[in-house]
């Protein structure tokens, strides 16, 4: 268990304190108000450090506060440049997909955790279920990556260490329908950005290394395992020399006067991710002479990538999906537009049951005022996905701006309802009925919410200014 801390978050003034309680690790945020979390679950192999899990109901959230191995107490990725902290970073089944094992979620955007333990990434995110293998070892019932083509062998490292711009699961899939042995892409698409301007992430060792001339140049023969032991905590030097020198067997004299004993410190330098504070990633792209990267910053695409096309009956769906979802992210309105006009050439049907692609149809056609398009999306969405909180959110968009304030409502109210830890529901509820004058419904909403999660900064904060103006 680590020690005790302190955070200051210079944008809010806010304090974050670390203390041990009962053997129970306890969260403090001091923002004008104070919000006080036991942590239920520790995130992290302690290579870079901790990140930690409060639970409110169902639902998991990140804790502001992380440890770093080389610095301390520190606050976790993300928080930084909030003008305001709370414990509001809702964790899902695509955040845990790749920090423990098989972690469970339901509901339609997998949000809702099912509060099994959460255990260690196993044997079987590389090969498959082994209950079978350890009853009767045989070859023909457990999957070795290095015996499959490329692209499902590559699959089973960038399930987790290729994250790109964003990523699309494919209609009617969860993360855990990936499965060793089969392309990522039968169930998610990941795209990149058009640019690659040194500019590094914390997983981007997948694309990097496709960017070296050394992978192409080895017509696939070189792969993470090439270099990595997947089966020791760390890679030694000399493992990573012999698979240079294999193909590098004569060195230039003048830049090696001596025969080097390693060649990751010249070739592979450690570097600093520009997304994730206290942190350093391996450059991948195996320079001749290494440069300085340069940071990411907020620079959107031109375009998005996708690193391997999904099957072709999603490929326009996806990449979509995926413009709209970066564009949010950088705020591109040419991503933006992009990824509208690619959805809106998609064919659909009368009994189409992807919920995804109607909410996003939905929103747009609402957007451009064609309410009567976007009633009969967003329905259609909310048929197909009865629990999902998005589409009882969308649809009530939808009914307000078509006057039906009272259908709007009931929507809100469901979509709270579905999905309580989404905040924009509850905002929207509660302006819908302030634009009524309906003022002692906004402070119910304001207290159901609270009494959900009696912990929130934002939340009572709201209260307090609605007490002080006497509202009721």
């Amino acid at each position: 268990m680590q020690p005790g801390g302190r955070i200051t978050h210079e944008l809010s003034g806010s304090v974050i304190t670390v203390e041990q309680r009962d053997r129970r690790m306890i969260h403090l945020l001091v923002q004008r108000l104070t919000a006080e979390y036991p942590i239920a679950y520790q995130i992290g192999a302690r290579r870079v450090g901790y990140s930690y899990l409060v639970q409110i109901g169902n639902y998991l959230f990140e804790s502001p506060a992380s440890w770093y191995r080389s610095h301390g107490w520190d606050l976790s990725p993300g928080y930084a440049d909030s003008p305001g902290l709370d414990f509001d970073r809702r964790v899902d089944a695509r955040c845990l997909f790749c920090h423990a094992d098989r972690a469970e979620f339901s509901g339609s955007e997998e949000h809702r955790f099912s509060g099994q333990p959460l255990a260690s990434i196993s044997c079987d995110r590389c090969h498959g279920p082994g209950d079978e293998h350890a009853r009767r070892p045989t070859t023909g019932n457990i999957v070795n990556p290095a015996k499959l083509p490329a692209a499902a062998r590559n699959s089973i490292c960038e399930q987790c260490h290729l994250e790109g711009e964003t990523r699309v699961l494919n209609p009617s899939n969860r993360w855990l329908d990936f499965h060793p042995g089969e392309p990522f892409e039968q169930v998610a698409a990941t795209y990149l950005g058009s640019r690659h301007d040194g500019a590094t992430h914390a997983v981007s060792q997948s694309e990097q290394l496709a960017h070296s001339k050394c992978q192409p140049a080895s017509g696939d023969r070189l792969w993470c395992a090439t270099c990595h032991n997947p089966h020791k905590q760390k890679t030694d030097a000399a493992e990573v020399r012999r698979a240079c020198v294999s193909c590098h067997a004569t060195l230039s004299k003048n830049a090696h006067p001596e025969s080097p004993g390693e060649c990751v410190s010249c070739h592979m330098p450690r570097l600093t991710p520009d997304d994730i504070p206290h942190a350093a990633s391996t450059d991948h792209s195996i320079p001749r002479r290494p440069l300085p990267l340069s940071k990411a910053g907020n620079t959107a695409p031109d375009e998005l990538i996708p690193w391997r096309e999904p099957p072709a009956q999603f490929r326009d769906r996806d990449l979509a999906l995926a413009e709209i979802i970066v564009s949010d992210k950088y705020q591109s309105a040419t991503l933006r537009e992009n990824g509208i006009r690619l959805l809106n050439r998609i064919p659909v049907t009368p009994d189409e049951k992807d919920a995804k692609l109607l909410t996003a149809l939905a929103g747009d056609a609402m957007e451009k005022k064609n309410l009567e398009r976007g009633l009969a999306l967003a329905r259609r969405a909310v048929e197909s996905a009865p629990d999902s909180g998005l589409a009882a959110y969308v649809l009530a968009m939808v009914l307000r701006q078509a006057g039906d304030l009272e259908a709007a409502e009931r929507e809100y109210q469901r979509a709270t309802e579905i999905d309580p830890s989404s905040k924009q529901s509850w905002i929207a509820l509660a302006k819908l009925y302030q634009s009524q004058g309906r003022m002692p419904d906004v402070l119910a909403t304001i207290d159901r919410y609270l009494a959900w999660n009696t912990q929130s900064i934002m939340f009572r904060m709201i209260r307090m200014q609605r007490a002080g103006r006497g509202d009721h």
